[in-house]
């Protein structure tokens, strides 16, 4: 029973009183109007309450959690934003926008609010919905992917951008720079010269990258008593579709084969593999996996270096050690003590886990990473689709979310160095250990 239901109910069953003591009085019976009197009373009260409820639950709520921002269209875990509206955020929030989605799709009646979002988002002049769908007041979009971002551990260490209203891709010159031994950027170079001498004239070696928006797209089913209910709309749509963003954006970012979808650290031509340990057990990590691992990685920026890896590999982690003489030093540290497992470091690096990475004991199970060589690109629109008929025979709706997003390493080849045979790479995997042993010797880095 809502709101509405019940402080109907109470004023029905104050008129019933109220005509009871209407009889009390014309009957004279006023020692039993006293009782009567305290039960409209104490229904005043209760339909009072009920009525302040409401109220307070139409204007929305301060936010509690990081979730609830999203009720007044507000960042994640901070305050609301302010309510003033202007024509390209005439809502609320975003229970508000879906709800007048729903009104126009029952009632097939225009809604100036979403035409003057679309016209925003667009920079149309009509007020005509493109292919059956509204725009996503900007605010709203932008905060469910900032939030699915934000809640990423992986996510909020790339390299992120956010591409404008009309675009629908990004370009930008990068350094082509493969081999550091000789030169930088590609062929800058300097010499120690004598006075009066020439030296040879170098230049950089520039590529130009682009990268297109790709389509993000989540289905979610809603009850016509679901969609009377604006703010709870609000926290449970915005919520939903902020973690399936996530979840599916760092599938896409771990492994994606850059078709339609964000191209994946494990599928970046820059990635090495290191090579499992002469006699490794399958599904192991062993400390010389880590060193070795660690000693790939690219000379610069190793203070953002991250261990990438699934889940079932932290019970592990507890044993990650090497032996010195007849010591054995530990490679694992969690930050707060052995009752505090919440953050742990290996060789002084965070780890982070995620269940898309590959399985235990393939290769890309587990990675040694710098997520700022990673370009993370989205836009802050969304287009809002929906359908009556999908399940019409169980009275609900089906609301269809689209973002525009994509992502790509920047780095596409290994590093040569000086003086070294190993090349060196923001992206290191650990090679597949499902076989019974491993039969290779040493950690000869393959590419």
């Amino acid at each position: 029973m809502d709101f509405m239901e019940k402080i109907t109910e109470l004023r029905a069953k104050k008129k019933g009183l109220a005509d009871q003591a209407d009889a009390l009085v014309k009957d004279g019976k006023l020692d039993e109007l006293n009782a009567v009197t305290d039960q409209m009373e104490e229904i005043n009260k209760n339909i009072q309450a009920l009525e302040r409820s409401l109220e307070a639950s139409r204007a929305g709520a301060e936010p509690v959690d990081d979730y609830d921002g999203l009720l007044h269209g507000g960042k994640a875990g901070g305050s609301p934003r302010d309510k003033g509206r202007d024509g390209a955020h005439p809502f609320e929030s975003l229970g508000d926008q879906l709800q007048a989605i729903m009104n126009v799709a029952k009632s097939h009646t225009a809604d100036k609010r979403l035409i003057q979002v679309n016209n925003a988002a667009l920079g149309a002049n009509e007020g005509v919905n493109p292919d059956g769908g509204y725009i996503l007041q900007e605010d709203f979009a932008g905060v469910i992917l900032e939030t699915a971002v934000q809640n990423s551990a992986l996510l909020n260490r790339l390299d992120r951008y956010t591409c404008s209203s009309p675009a629908n891709s990004m370009r930008w010159v990068s350094v082509d720079e493969t081999d550091i031994s000789s030169s930088v950027f590609g062929g800058v170079q300097m010499y120690w010269t004598s006075e009066a001498n020439t030296v040879n004239a170098s230049k950089p070696q520039f590529r130009e990258m682009k990268m297109d928006l790709e389509k993000m797209m989540g289905i979610a089913y809603a009850t016509d008593e679901m969609l009377t209910d604006a703010p709870f709309m609000t926290g449970f749509f915005g919520t939903a579709f902020a973690l399936a963003a996530e979840r599916l954006l760092v599938s896409s970012v771990i492994s994606g084969d850059g078709t339609g979808k964000p191209k994946g650290l494990l599928t970046s031509k820059a990635l090495i593999t290191v090579d499992a340990e002469a006699g490794q057990a399958a599904g192991t990590f062993v400390g010389a996996n880590a060193i070795k691992m660690q000693a790939r990685a690219m000379p610069k920026g190793r203070e953002r270096l991250v261990w990438l890896m699934h889940p079932d590999v932290e019970e592990q982690l507890p044993y990650l050690s090497i032996q010195s003489g007849e010591a054995a030093k530990f490679l694992w540290n969690p930050e707060g003590g052995l009752g505090n497992f919440d953050t742990q470091r290996v060789l002084n690096k965070p780890v982070l886990f995620e269940d898309s990475c590959s399985a235990l004991g393939s290769k890309g199970d587990i990675n040694l990473i710098d997520p700022y060589q990673y370009i993370l690109l989205t836009k802050g629109t969304a287009k809002q689709d929906w359908s009556i008929h999908v399940e019409f025979l169980t009275d609900q709706m089906c609301f269809r979310m689209v973002f525009r997003c994509n992502g790509a390493p920047k780095a596409e080849t290994p590093l040569t160095i000086k003086n070294s045979a190993k090349t060196r790479s923001p992206f290191i995997t650990l090679a597949d250990r499902t076989g019974a042993v491993a039969a290779r010797s040493g950690a000869k880095g393959t590419v």
